[in-house]
C-alpha cells in the first residue's frame, strides 16, 4: 500500500513531449532570423541581428520574469485549492504585462536614434546601421505582441493546457519561419523582413492560445477588474530569480559586441552571433524540460508532497541532459555544417567558427544542468536559489571571464564558455551543499501520503493511519472525524464508479501549521469529479445511496473543496 509514485512519470512525459516541440520551434525560429539573413547579407546582417539582442533581451526578461513568477503562483494556489484567487492573479498579471509592453513599444520608437547609439551603431557605420535601425522598429512595435504569447504559454501549460501552449508556440514558430524565407529570401525585405515575420509569428501563436483562456473547462479566465500593480510586480519578483539570465546577458552581449568589433571586425561579431544562435538549439531543449517540470513541481509544492517533487527532477535531468547531450553532440561533430547553415562557409570566419562551436559544445553539460537546478528552485519557491545560480553563470564569473579571456586574442576566446559555465556550477554546489541546503522547507512530518489501487480492502488501514496522523498533530475530535470520513467516502465513490478496477488513489494529507488539514487525492479514474454528483436527493435506482449522502455532508462540512482535471488525472483538494 506504501507508496510507489504512479502519476510523476506518466504526468511529466505528457507535458514534455509539447514542452520540447514547442522548444525545438522557437530555437529554429530563433535562428530562422540569423539564417536567412546571413544567406542574403553575409556578415553585416549577421552583425546587425547581434547587435539587435540587448533589446531582445530586456524583452526577454520582463515577458519571462512576468510569465514565469505569474504561472508559478498560479499553479501554486491552485495546488493549495484555492482557483479564485489563482484567476485573479492571472487577470492581474497580464494587465500589468500590457500596460508595460505597450509603454516600452512607445517610448522606444520615440527614443530609436538614441537605443541605436547605445546598441552599438551610429549613422557613420552605413549599412550595418541601415540594417540594424530597420530590424529595431520592427522588433519594438511588436513588444505587446511578444509579452502576450510568451505569458499565455507559460499560464496554459499550468492550466492543464499544454497541447493548445504546444500547438500555438509550433504554429507560431513555422509561421515565423515560413515568413522568414518569403520575406528574406524571396522578396528582398533584409532584416526589416525577418523582424516582419518573428511579428507576424507571434500573432498567429496568440491567435491559437485564445481557446485556452476563453474555454469553460479550465481555470483561465479574463474577467476584466480594478488593475493593482502590485500583483504585477510580486509576479517579476518571483520570476525575476530566473529571468534575470536575461539582464546578465543583455551586460555580457553588449559588452563582447563592442570588444569583438575592436578586435575582430564585422568576422568575430558574426561567429559571436552565430555561436548564440546555435546554442539555441542545445539549451532551449533544457529549457523546454525545465517548461515542463516548473508546473508539476510547484503543484506538489503547493501539496507540500516532496517526494513528487524529487522524483519529477529526476526525470527532467534524465530527458533534458539526454536531448541536450544528443544536440550538443550532433553539433561537435559537424560544425562545418552549421557555420554554412549561417553563412560562414569560408575562410576566416569558417575557421574561427568551427573551433569557436566545438568550444563551446564541451560546456553545455554544464549550463544544461544549472538551468534545470535554477528551474527547480524557481518552482518550488526558493528564488534565491535560482538567483544564485543565474548570478554566477550570467554575472558574477562570465563577465570577469570575458575581459580576462578577451585579453589573450580570438582563438583563446572561445574557451571563456566551458570554462564559465564549469566554475559557476562548481562554485554553487560548494555553497549550496556548505550551508545545508534545505533550508526553509516545509517539515515532512506535516505530510501523510498513501496509495489505494485495485478494491476497498486497504481503506480500513488507511483510515486508521489517517486517523494517528491527525491526533499527532493535535487535530480536534471534529477534524479526526471529518477527515477520516472524507478519504473513505472519497474514495469509495472514486473507486466504485470512476473507472473500472485498474483505478489507483494516491492520498496527501497536509497538517497545516494554522491547525487546518488539507487533504489532496489524485486518481488514475476517468474524468470524475464527485462533487458535481447529484446529491439534492441521495438516491440510487430508487433506493438509499450512502455514497451520494457521504459526498453531500462532505461538500457541506469543509471549508473549501475543489477539482481539476490536471496531466490527464483527477486531482481534488479539501480543507478541513
Amino acid at each position: 500500500m506504501r507508496i510507489r509514485d504512479h502519476f510523476t512519470g506518466r504526468i511529466y512525459r505528457r507535458m514534455w513531449g509539447p514542452a520540447i516541440v514547442s522548444s525545438v520551434g522557437w530555437a529554429l525560429s530563433d535562428i530562422a532570423d540569423a539564417v536567412v539573413v546571413g544567406q542574403r547579407l553575409g556578415a553585416v546582417g549577421l552583425a546587425a541581428i547581434s547587435l539587435i539582442l540587448p533589446f531582445y533581451m530586456i524583452n526577454c526578461m520582463f515577458a519571462h520574469g512576468l510569465g514565469l513568477g505569474g504561472s508559478v503562483r498560479f499553479s501554486r494556489l491552485l495546488g493549495e485549492g484555492k482557483p479564485r484567487e489563482a484567476e485573479e492573479s492571472f487577470n492581474q498579471v497580464m494587465a500589468g504585462a500590457l500596460a508595460l509592453s505597450i509603454l516600452t513599444a512607445v517610448t522606444g520608437n520615440l527614443f530609436i536614434n538614441p537605443l541605436l547609439a547605445l546598441l552599438g551603431t551610429v549613422p557613420e557605420d552605413g549599412a550595418l546601421y541601415e540594417a540594424t535601425r530597420s530590424y529595431l522598429v520592427v522588433l519594438v512595435s511588436a513588444t505587446p505582441l511578444f509579452y502576450l504569447s510568451n505569458l499565455l504559454n507559460y499560464y496554459l501549460r499550468n492550466d492543464d493546457n499544454e497541447k493548445i501552449a504546444g500547438l500555438g508556440s509550433v504554429a507560431g514558430n513555422l509561421t515565423d519561419i515560413g515568413f522568414n524565407i518569403l520575406l528574406v529570401l524571396v522578396l528582398g525585405y533584409e532584416t526589416a523582413g525577418a523582424a516582419l515575420s518573428t511579428m507576424i509569428g507571434q500573432a498567429v501563436a496568440v491567435l491559437f492560445y485564445l481557446p485556452g483562456i476563453f474555454g469553460r473547462s479550465h481555470v483561465l479566465k479574463v474577467r476584466p477588474g480594478r488593475f493593482l500593480p502590485a500583483a504585477a510586480v510580486e509576479a517579476f519578483r518571483e520570476g525575476f530569480s530566473s529571468s534575470a539570465q536575461y539582464l546578465y546577458q543583455l551586460i555580457f552581449l553588449l559588452l563582447c559586441n563592442n570588444i569583438l568589433v575592436r578586435a575582430g571586425n564585422e568576422v568575430s561579431v558574426a561567429v559571436f552571433d552565430m555561436l548564440q544562435n546555435a546554442s539555441y538549439l542545445i539549451l532551449y531543449l533544457y529549457e523546454g524540460t525545465t517548461r515542463a517540470m516548473q508546473p508539476m513541481v510547484s503543484t506538489y509544492c503547493g501539496e507540500h508532497r516532496r517526494q513528487g517533487m524529487l522524483n519529477t527532477v529526476r526525470y527532467a535531468f534524465a530527458y533534458g541532459c539526454g536531448a541536450g547531450n544528443l544536440s550538443a553532440l550532433l553539433i561537435f561533430l559537424f560544425p562545418q555544417a552549421v557555420c554554412a547553415l549561417f553563412g560562414l562557409g569560408g575562410g576566416a570566419a569558417a575557421e574561427m567558427g568551427t573551433a569557436a562551436l566545438r568550444l563551446y559544445c564541451t560546456g553545455t553539460v554544464f549550463a544544461g544542468i544549472s538551468i534545470l537546478l535554477a528551474g527547480y528552485f524557481q518552482s518550488c519557491g526558493r528564488e534565491r536559489e535560482s538567483l544564485a545560480i543565474s548570478s554566477l553563470r550570467g554575472l558574477i564569473v562570465l563577465i570577469p571571464g570575458v575581459l580576462v579571456f578577451s585579453a589573450f586574442g580570438m582563438d583563446r576566446f572561445w574557451l571563456l564558455f566551458p570554462t564559465v559555465e564549469a566554475v559557476s556550477l562548481g562554485l554553487w554546489a560548494a555553497r549550496f551543499f556548505t550551508a545545508g541546503g534545505r533550508d526553509g522547507e516545509f517539515d515532512g512530518a506535516r505530510v501523510y501520503t498513501c496509495t489505494v489501487e485495485q478494491g476497498t480492502r486497504d481503506m480500513a488501514a488507511v483510515t486508521a493511519e489517517a486517523e494517528a496522523f491527525c491526533e499527532r498533530w493535535d487535530a480536534s475530535p471534529r477534524q479526526t472525524y471529518f477527515v477520516t470520513m472524507t478519504i473513505e467516502e472519497l474514495c469509495l465513490v472514486i473507486l466504485r464508479d470512476g473507472g473500472g478496477d485498474n483505478v489507483c488513489i494516491e492520498i496527501t494529507l497536509v497538517a497545516e501549521e494554522t491547525g487546518e488539514f488539507i487533504l489532496h487525492i489524485r486518481d488514475t479514474a476517468r474524468y470524475f469529479d464527485p462533487f458535481a454528483l447529484d446529491t439534492g436527493r441521495a438516491s440510487r435506482d430508487g433506493g438509499f445511496d450512502m455514497d451520494a449522502m457521504g459526498v453531500r455532508v462532505i461538500k457541506s462540512k469543509a471549508n473549501e473543496f475543489f477539482y481539476r482535471r490536471y496531466g490527464g488525472f483527477n486531482s481534488l483538494v479539501v480543507k478541513i
